[in-house]
């Protein structure tokens, strides 16, 4: 395809201009790509005009927006908006969407906090610094940290002066209070999440003390590993990862795609997988009393690591 010269986009951008206020639907979204598409050209010919990151970050944004609240085709969303804080870091509305995303689809509460505290950091304010606040506290409350979560309703609160969010701060107060009845998804092999009573999450526990088979806890705000031989507690990230492994049983997952699913893009080091997959077989190694966890449960293959257990493997979280 043909670069075009600056005076042909300069006139396509005038042309895309006098269309703007396009109805909501399918022709403004085919205005918005328009748009995304010049101003990328704009980009290839002059890097450094910051006019044109601007704009593009700003029509990410407005597509992001409208995938989350008018579609709510939040996958969509996600890798849209994720575009519009590459483009524009310094602007704090992306990530404050892709806070509310990871909370209300993902329940990614780490995600929930990386995106939500980067938007108050950048300056996110009025209305939605009120709400991005009580979105923040319930992912704290969420990860264990109640105190912490108070601390951010409290702020939220205050700055509800003239008590127009009261409603919203208490809708997130009773979230985080209802914390302790959320219930418990469990998943098998092959199987999709189900949801069970906390009677029948012990069962399951009970039955990988038996040797029937190994249970991932990670609904709880400690982190266990349930085995014949031994329960060990495990760090967070290791849960998650082994979590992550776990659900996709008898499949080679990319180091990378480990790190997008527990990192949430924030970059980590080149080792950082490695450190925690040694970590994990030892303590894999201690609880199932095997010496071949290596190279037969938690194997590494030519793209990264795939999880081979011969025994039934469940994985409990919170709903």
């Amino acid at each position: 395809m043909r670069q075009m010269t600056k005076e042909e986009l300069l006139d396509w951008e005038d042309d895309w201009l006098e269309r703007d206020g396009l109805d909501e639907g399918d022709e403004r979204n085919a205005w918005l790509e328009e748009g995304i598409n010049l101003y990328k050209q704009f980009l290839q010919l002059d890097p450094k005009e910051p006019r044109y990151a601007i704009m593009l970050a700003d029509l990410y944004l407005q597509w992001g927006r409208d995938e989350k609240i008018r579609r709510g085709n939040h996958h969509n969303a996600y890798n849209i908006l994720r575009k519009a804080t590459i483009y524009s870091p310094s602007k704090p509305d992306a990530f404050y969407h892709l806070s509310f995303i990871f909370a209300n689809e993902e329940r990614k509460w780490e995600a929930v906090l990386f995106y939500g505290k980067e938007a108050l950091e950048k300056g996110i304010d009025g209305s939605k610094r009120i709400k991005l606040l009580c979105n923040v506290a319930l992912g704290y409350a969420r990860l264990g940290y109640i105190q912490k979560a108070m601390e951010y309703m409290k702020e939220a609160c205050e700055l509800d002066k003239m008590g127009e969010h009261g409603w919203f701060i208490e809708l997130y107060m009773d979230r985080i209070k209802k914390r302790v009845t959320e219930p418990i998804l469990l998943k098998e092999p092959e199987e999709k999440r189900k949801t069970v009573s906390r009677r029948d999450a012990n069962q399951v526990k009970e039955d990988a003390m038996e040797g029937k088979c190994v249970v991932l806890d990670l609904a709880g705000d400690e982190k266990y590993f349930y085995a014949y031989h031994d329960t060990v507690r495990l760090e967070r990230r290791e849960a998650e990862i082994l979590g992550y492994l776990i659900d996709h049983q008898m499949t080679s997952c990319p180091k990378h795609r480990i790190e997008e699913a527990i990192w949430h893009d924030r970059p980590v080091g080149a080792a950082t997988v490695k450190r925690y997959i040694a970590s994990l077989r030892r303590k894999l190694s201690q609880a199932m009393g095997r010496d071949d966890i290596f190279e037969n449960i938690l194997v590494t293959t030519a793209e990264g690591y795939e999880w081979k257990a011969d025994i039934p493997s469940i994985v409990l979280r919170k709903g």
